[in-house]
């Protein structure tokens, strides 16, 4: 079992973080915690735990605010939905807050809840510095980054390679109040439409890069950010306008900081600035995210 007093101190150290405009954090970073294997995210009250164990047996941990547990493995199927362990069912989506604007969350959606936390100073970065500008969101998801873009004034494109998770985001768009008609939302293969866009010299003054760091198109072709990120960069810079920026990021655990940011070197052959950034503060452990802002 896990040091119910770990977990306190660690639900302590976040409940700055936690404020009108934001209600969704994670609590418990594994080993930044001091607590390997477990991790905790608070989705508007409603805990998720996720366990790196192999005995596959659930942890409880003490009420502390919550208005729902879950609970899933992070080893055994951990495509699968969370488990109901106490409080309130969640049995429909439900919104959370993030920066002022507004996601659905689904808990039956299966591998991912709809958003990807430790990208939250992320889209607050590029919410920040788009007012006026084109961004392409390529493998948008459920379009958070678009939101944040849209919300700070920005024309945006999102680009996936999944119906459902787009009609996901033309819905977090219409849950902030964003016309979704003045916004593009394209299914197909990233590589194929940034193909498109070269050939009709259609360019972006933002894009946003963020690849699984595994994944296969409809064509069974096999896309692996160690091998394919700097294909994808120098496809994403035929399509960048000048001056123009992009953000490109990496969740592998196979690539260094360092050697995500020689790989970005080496796929550009013009005058560029690179800026890493951090992951947010609750995110203490292992820093598996790799983000480079890179300014042309």
């Amino acid at each position: 079992m896990f040091s119910t007093e770990k977990i306190l101190a660690a639900f302590e150290r976040r409940q700055g973080l936690l404020r009108k405009t934001t209600n969704a954090v994670r609590i418990v970073d594994g080993e930044g915690d001091d607590l390997p294997g477990l991790f905790i995210d608070n989705f508007a009250g409603r805990w998720l735990v996720q366990e790196r164990a192999h005995e596959g047996s659930p942890v409880l941990v003490l009420t502390l605010g919550y208005r729902s547990l879950y609970w899933k493995s992070l080893v055994k199927e951990p495509s699968q939905s969370p488990a109901y362990l106490d409080g309130e069912p969640v049995t429909q989506p439900f919104e959370i807050n993030e920066n002022g604007l507004k996601y659905t969350i689904d808990f039956q959606a299966g591998y991912s809840q709809g958003i990807f936390l430790d990208q939250r100073d992320n889209r607050r970065h590029v919410r920040d510095n788009v007012t006026g500008k084109r961004v392409l969101n390529t493998f948008a998801y459920t379009c958070a980054f678009g939101v944040s873009a849209a919300a700070g004034g920005a024309s945006t494109v999102n680009l996936d390679l999944s119906r459902r998770y787009l009609e996901w985001g033309e819905r977090n768009y219409a849950l902030n109040g964003i016309d979704t008609q003045s916004h593009e939302f394209i299914y197909g293969d990233v590589f194929d439409w940034l193909n498109r866009f070269r050939k009709r010299s259609q360019t972006f003054d933002v894009i946003i890069l963020d690849p699984p760091t595994f994944s296969r198109d409809r064509k069974s072709s096999i896309f692996r950010v160690e091998e394919d990120y700097g294909k994808l960069l120098e496809l994403a810079l035929s399509c960048l306008a000048f001056p123009g920026s992009i953000l490109c990021c990496t969740n592998s655990h196979r690539i260094s900081q360092s050697a995500f940011a020689s790989t970005l070197r080496r796929a550009i052959c013009r005058p560029f600035n690179i800026s890493p950034r951090a992951m947010p503060a609750d995110f203490t452990g292992r820093q598996y995210l790799k983000t480079m802002w890179l300014e042309f």
